[in-house]
């Protein structure tokens, strides 16, 4: 099918515009047109024709919905349609004239032969966007051959990009690998928790009350007993304070006292001492400065007086230098002179050899000037070019005229060709039909493969059954009779995995707790009560014995045996000391527990912890075996559930798996019929067109023997073989033709081009003639000798032009050495010096230059010694006032001290700095007490120090230590009431939390289902475009591959030779491009736009081999060429016009340069269009 005319009626910006298609030696035509000229417009037209116009189009910004309206003329075999398709939503496509014809609806879609839009698009659509996204598909880093074929095939270029959307959207939705990530999981997650929660927040109205009064009974008796605890503790850190601060207030009073003492000693400043020490030491430094100073001044004296100084010398400095810097120069140019005379005499013999050989008897001439031995130079060397010009053309007539009678003789052997009308026919319903024995085959391999898959799905069949009857008539349970078993069992089992779980992690805890607490008690060695309260009692009882025998003098009787403890016979011989020892024992002791009181309640903390978790374990243990009890029944009435069908079963998930293979194994039968039946009718249909194609076929020579038993595919290809030998004969007879009556204009052209070259060469030769009269050389000269004799002249101008410069510079040479020989005579007289008679210039300047450097040097070192003597006088002075001003400070401190004599002001300064010490001391102890007294002033820290009996203070504390570690024994147990109360209120609940729950639940089910089928739908989906694939490529991989391999040569300009098939590091078959030497670039390794090219080629094999089997449909491309250059833009013509052999090919473009650029290189090939 291609398209005759296209004609864009009311359509975009278009009215009445009409295209003509005609076919010429290929059927490819190149649409261009400019910007907003309507070249995309144009190219829409062509599928809104074939397919209709869309519901919604921009296109009737012109022309309004309802007169929207193409036209179009459509060749097809030996059938034509001529309609207009109109916008509308039936009916819209009309005959020639308008009016409706229902008939051609019919007509043309049996021309597109089932093609809808979106096939069309795909398959026979070409642009840059297409080209640059199957590029990357071919690159991708998990591409293969079979992705890159199927892509190139179907024209799907983001077939990689759609499975791995895919494959993501189902891995997010399920695997076998359980994960948050994924939403099923996610989902599973909350129906456990609902469960959970509902389970735990059921509540009865009496369980609440009862909790919640012993949960305000357990809280009143903890605030009572923090309350007595607070008051305790305030009397505790009273006295703890005193003890504190006891120290520092006694050092305040001190120091109070001792700064009465020095109240008249005069206030210094904080550096005073270290001015008075730096003011001595800066008055002796600065007196040996001096003295060393003047000794230098004395030495620098005695050396100034043996210096001298000639200032007319000085002056004439930069005069001398100037002719030092000269000198050399000077006697260089005395050689230069000897040289340029003996240059001169050579220049003057060569000009008069020159003028000899030119035949020139005045040797005073001017020599030719430059434009005119350009211009003789210019002409002979054009001489060749004339005479070559005349010989290639005549030789080009010639080979002109022999290639004429060549093709004549071509002519006359080649004959007419056959026709081949029927046999055209026969093979166009044969392509349309496709490849019948390849199905058929196919139809008997997909037998093949049902009878092997049946057999496979019943030996997976667990439980096993005997045969496919067998397994059809079984009575199983229903699918939700199933499901409802799955959930119990799955419920069941996962209670008594989490109850398990819960075991678990609780001995772990409680294993963990008691290490815990056992490391704690082995590291911390903690004080205990018990200990404390022993030593304590030891103590009183040695008290008692003590007071009994050294203060009452009396024995023990029968009341002290009743009330005393028993101490051991140390303690009774030795009784004080014991007493002493054990009263030191016990208050370390005690205050050993009150400073690690807060570690002794971690302690009783983590004993607590203990016991709660060993309570747990044991609820815990008593919930898993009530759970596995309940799994055990379930699985029982799973069992009897499947009496009926004489099965042993599975778990529920296996054996719903094993009803869907059933049902798979009950289908596949189904399908293995069907697939019977279509391969007895593909055998007759493949019989009627061998028995219709033998007798054309033995009518253009085929031998009837031959082609007897052969199959169809063997027919068709005798078919197409005799049938392309005529129509090369046709073409290679239109081509002779063609040659013939180019190489009659060309013997034409070149007969003119002949002529003019030799009219050409006469003019030359009358123009060298007169360039050699101009220069006076002989006329009869020829190019060759002329050339000659111009080298002759031009080397003859060159010496004349050198003789020229050295007369010069032997000028510049004199005038220079005069200025130099009057210049020295000058200074001589300025300085009072001579020359001697026979002494040289150069030699009298470098006398000079060692006089001026001696007298320089001289001068120079006055100088440096009169300003060092200025610096050293300097210095003096400063030391002078360094010493001055370290004397002021000294007395400054005199007065300030009180004394005269400065070595009276070391005592003082001593005195000074003691009393700053204290006041320093005393503020820091004013900070302390501030610091520890809890907020309180310095005085009534000291009179709460002075009241306080500091004897007994340690005892006192103790005693309220007691008595908190009493309430502490208390206020632990009643906190521990409390928070347990509080918890057991807590948990009990009494809100919605229950009805949240039970909501919450049945969310997640609906999720976790709606997972599940989103899954089975896109996973499926993944898997089935994979196979698509390699089924794909499986059957079209080789004819592919040979095609896509002689096009990728043809668009690359031969830079690769052909493409191979190549296993990657993941052995996965990859499609590579081969360069002539050998060498293998694989898709990612190309550039983007050889990548482009890769993908064209293929696309068009795709395209040539779908032409093969079926219809043929126009091919529409949009300016593919955007990244190509010109040589491969116009490969890819070329290779579109190979297509345009098959098929029509409508070429758009807006860059202008490449149509003429195609109009210049392809000519007959293709035909333009403007738009």
């Amino acid at each position: 099918m291609r398209f005759a005319e296209l004609n864009l009626l009311a359509y975009g910006h278009f009215t009445e515009r009409r295209l003509v298609f005609t076919p010429g030696n290929t059927d490819l035509h190149i649409v261009f047109g400019a910007n907003e000229a309507g070249k995309s417009t144009a190219r829409s037209a062509v599928g809104d024709f074939l397919f209709g116009f869309p519901t919604q189009t921009p296109l009737n910004f012109l022309h309004a919905y309802n007169a929207l309206r193409i036209g179009a003329r459509i060749e097809a075999d030996d059938t034509e349609i001529a309609a207009i398709r109109k916008k509308g939503r039936k009916n819209t496509l009309l005959d020639a004239n308008g009016d409706p014809a229902n008939g051609l609806d019919t007509d043309l879609e049996r021309q597109l032969a089932g093609a809808d839009r979106a096939f069309f698009t795909r398959m026979f659509s070409l642009d840059h966007d297409g080209l640059r996204a199957g590029g990357e598909t071919l690159a991708a880093a998990d591409a293969n051959a079979d992705t890159a074929l199927l892509s190139a095939g179907s024209g799907l270029a983001d077939v990689l990009a759609e499975r791995d959307a895919l494959v993501a959207e189902a891995d997010a939705l399920w695997s076998p690998n359980a994960s948050q990530n994924r939403r099923y999981y996610q989902a599973e997650a909350r129906l456990k928790a609902a469960d959970a929660d509902i389970r735990e927040h059921e509540v009865t109205v009496g369980d609440w009350r009862s909790k919640r009064e012993a949960f305000e009974a357990a809280e009143a008796r903890y605030n009572e007993l923090a309350e007595q605890r607070r008051g305790l503790s305030h009397q505790w850190r009273e006295l703890e304070r005193i003890r504190r601060v006891a120290q520092p207030a006694r050092r305040y009073r001190e120091i109070e006292a001792e700064l009465a003492d020095l109240g008249d000693t005069p206030a210094l400043h904080a550096d005073a001492r270290a001015t008075f020490e730096q003011a001595k030491e800066t008055i002796e430094s600065a007196n040996a400065a001096i003295a060393s100073i003047e000794d230098q001044i004395e030495r620098i004296d005695a050396e100034i007086a043996t210096l001298a100084d000639d200032p007319a010398l000085r002056e004439a400095g930069e005069a001398i230098e100037r002719l030092a810097e000269q000198r050399g120069r000077i006697t260089a140019d005395r050689e230069r002179s000897a040289e340029i005379e003996r240059e001169q005499a050579h220049l003057a013999e060569a000009l008069a050899h020159a003028r000899r050989e030119l035949g020139w008897p005045d040797e005073t001439s001017e020599w030719p000037t430059a434009a005119a031995l350009a211009q003789a130079r210019r002409l002979a060397a054009a001489e060749a070019t004339h005479r070559q010009s005349l010989e290639h053309a005549t030789d080009n007539l010639n080979t002109a005229r022999e290639t004429d009678a060549r093709l004549a003789a071509e002519a006359d052997a080649l004959g007419g060709a056959a026709d081949t009308t029927a046999l055209d026919a026969w093979l166009a319903a044969c392509t349309r039909e496709g490849d019948l024995e390849s199905e058929q085959r196919n139809a008997q391999a997909n037998v093949d493969r049902l009878e092997r898959d049946l057999a496979r799905r019943l030996a997976a069949m667990q439980p096993a059954v005997a045969d496919i009857e067998a397994l059809a008539t079984l009575h199983v349970p229903a699918r939700d009779r199933i499901d409802e078993f799955e959930a119990a069992i799955d419920t069941a089992r996962e209670s008594r995995q989490q109850q398990q779980a819960r075991v678990d992690e609780l001995s772990d805890e409680v294993e963990r707790a008691r290490d815990a607490l056992a490391r704690r008690r082995a590291d911390e060695a903690l004080p205990s009560a018990d200990s404390l309260a022993a030593t304590r009692e030891k103590r009183d009882a040695c008290w008692q014995l003590v007071r009994r025998r050294y203060v009452e003098q009396r024995e023990r009787d029968l009341f002290d045996e009743a009330d005393a403890p028993k101490l051991d016979a140390a303690a009774e011989k030795n009784p004080v000391e014991t007493f002493e020892r054990t009263t030191r024992e016990a208050d370390a002791l005690a205050d050993a527990r009150f400073e690690r009181a807060e570690a002794i309640a971690q302690d009783a903390e983590r004993q607590r912890h203990v016991a709660e978790r060993e309570q747990a374990l044991e609820q815990a243990t008593a919930r898993r075996d009530d759970a596995r009890t309940r799994l055990d029944g379930l699985q029982m009435e799973w069992t009897a559930l499947w009496t009926s069908a004489d099965l042993e079963p599975a778990s529920p998930a296996a054996m719903r798996d094993w009803l869907d293979r059933r049902d798979a194994a009950l289908a596949v039968r189904a399908d293995r019929i069907d697939a019977e039946a279509k391969r007895d009718d593909l055998a007759e249909r493949i019989a009627a067109h061998r028995d219709h194609a033998q007798p054309y076929l033995v009518s253009l020579g085929v031998d009837e023997s031959q082609i007897a038993d052969a199959s169809l595919a063997v027919l068709i290809e005798h078919a197409r073989r005799r049938v392309e030998r005529e129509h090369r004969k046709h073409d290679d007879r239109q081509r002779l033709d063609r040659e013939r009556g180019e190489q009659a204009r060309r013997i034409e052209a070149l007969q003119s081009t002949c002529e003019q070259a030799d009219a050409t060469l006469a003019d030359w030769q009358r123009d060298w003639r007169a360039a050699l009269d101009e220069l006076g050389l002989d006329a009869s000269l020829d190019a060759q000798a002329g050339q000659a004799a111009l080298d002759v002249i031009e080397t003859g101008r060159q010496h004349a032009r050198q003789a020229r410069e050295l007369a010069a510079e032997q000028q510049d040479l004199d005038e220079r050495r005069s200025r130099f020989e009057a210049e020295l005579a000058r200074i001589l007289e300025a300085t009072g010096r001579s020359a001697t008679d026979d002494e040289p210039g150069e030699q009298t300047v470098q006398r000079l230059t060692a006089a001026l450097r001696d007298t320089r040097s001289q001068y120079e070192r006055l100088q440096t010694r009169q300003a060092d003597l200025a610096v050293h006088r300097e210095r003096i002075a400063q030391h002078e006032q360094t010493r001055a001003e370290a004397e002021r400070r000294l007395d400054g401190l005199c007065r300030q001290a009180g004394v005269a004599d400065p070595d009276a002001l070391e005592a003082i300064i001593a005195r000074a700095e003691r009393r700053q010490a204290l006041i320093a001391e005393h503020t820091a102890t004013a900070e302390t007490l501030t610091d520890q007294g809890d907020g309180q002033s310095i005085d009534d820290l000291i009179a709460a120090v002075e009241a306080s009996d500091l004897d007994t203070l340690r005892e006192q504390i103790d005693a309220l230590s007691d008595q908190i570690d009493n309430v502490d024994a208390d206020l632990g147990p009643a906190r521990d009431a409390r928070n347990e109360a509080k918890a057991a209120f807590d948990a009990i609940g009494g809100d919605d939390r229950a009805v949240t729950a039970a909501a919450e639940r049945q969310t997640a089910l609906a999720d976790m289902q709606d997972a599940a089928e989103r899954y089975l739908r896109v996973g499926p989906a993944a898997l089935l475009l994979k196979w698509a694939g390699q089924r794909y490529a499986m059957d079209k991989q080789r004819p592919l591959i040979e095609r896509g391999s002689v096009l990728m040569n043809q668009l690359t300009g031969g830079s690769f030779e052909r493409l191979a098939g190549e296993f990657d590091e993941r052995d996965e078959l990859q499609i590579v491009g081969v360069r002539p030497d050998g060498s293998r670039v694989a898709p990612i390794g190309m550039s983007e736009g050889t990548r482009d090219q890769l993908y064209l080629a293929l696309r068009i094999a795709a395209i040539e081999d779908y032409l093969e089997r079926a219809a043929a449909l126009p091919v529409v491309a949009d300016d593919l060429f955007i990244n190509f250059d010109d040589d491969r833009a116009m490969a890819g013509l070329d290779a579109l016009a190979g297509l345009a052999e098959k098929t029509q090919v409508l070429f758009f473009t807006h860059h202008q340069h490449l149509r003429d650029m195609a109009v210049e290189r392809l000519g007959g090939r293709i035909n333009t269009h403007d738009l």
